[in-house]
């Protein structure tokens, strides 16, 4: 049994993600980022602002992730098979949709 050893560093914890699970993580800083941002104008400005500031920063976020997501060719092949299984089996997919819906309703619902 081999032991794993955990990197020292995030550069070194990416360079062992895949792609895929780097963009994430990638898209993750970013939004802690905002998250922070946010707390300080909220501190100290008036709603409004706060109000204009948040959807540009939502806005840009969307944008960003929509780049990330259209630039990563892992997702795109990820998409394209999820696509084809979907064409093969739609019955399937639609059944497994209602199932995930009706699970996600009774588990928020509390």
């Amino acid at each position: 049994m081999t032991k794993r050893v955990r990197p020292d560093s995030d550069e070194e914890a990416q360079e062992e993600q895949s792609p895929g699970a780097a963009a994430l993580s990638v898209a993750a800083r970013h939004a802690q980022q905002a998250l922070d941002s946010a707390k300080g104008i909220v501190s100290g400005a008036r709603l409004d602002e706060v109000g204009a500031k948040a959807s540009a920063t939502a806005s840009n976020l969307y944008r960003e992730g929509r780049e990330l997501l259209a630039s990563n060719e892992e997702l795109s092949h990820a998409t394209e098979h999820l696509s084809a299984a979907i064409r093969k089996n739609p019955l399937a997919a639609v059944g497994i949709a209602f199932s995930a819906g009706l699970l996600l309703a009774l588990l928020t619902r509390g």
